[in-house]
């Protein structure tokens, strides 16, 4: 579920029944995240703000790249360990399993730092 989208449902909820939409949200996310399914799914249905495993076609041949991926909201690759978008036209994809890993990968964005991969604004002057 869209975290914009369960924000707006909070602010039509009594108190108590958003805080049970939360939970239910959470314990989905979590659930989704420890249940791995080596099936490969069709990228259409890829979901957006989660770290994937995504195969490729090179040269007719399925591909899965070695690191894991993330499609923003507005439908760009990004390379998690990089931060950097990436110019892919990725055919299939599953949950990114860090154990699966040849070189367990270390995320170099941090989960706070993630939003500004999403903002479609004018940059954001920051002051340190």
């Amino acid at each position: 579920m869209s975290k914009d989208w369960l924000d707006n449902l909070a602010g039509h909820l009594p108190a108590s029944l958003e805080h049970a939409v939360k939970d239910a949200d959470r314990v989905l996310h979590e659930l989704t995240e420890s249940v791995h399914s080596p099936q490969w799914h069709p990228i259409s249905t890829a979901p957006h703000n989660q770290e994937l495993e995504l195969r490729v076609n090179e040269n007719g041949t399925p591909f899965a790249l070695k690191f894991p991926c993330l499609r923003t909201n507005g439908g760009a690759w990004i390379n998690v360990d990089l931060g950097s978008e990436i110019k892919i036209e990725p055919v299939e994809w599953r949950l990114w399993q860090r154990e699966k890993s040849p070189d367990p990968h270390h995320a170099k964005i941090k989960a706070s730092d993630r939003s500004a991969l999403f903002h479609h604004g004018p940059p954001v002057q920051r002051k340190d």
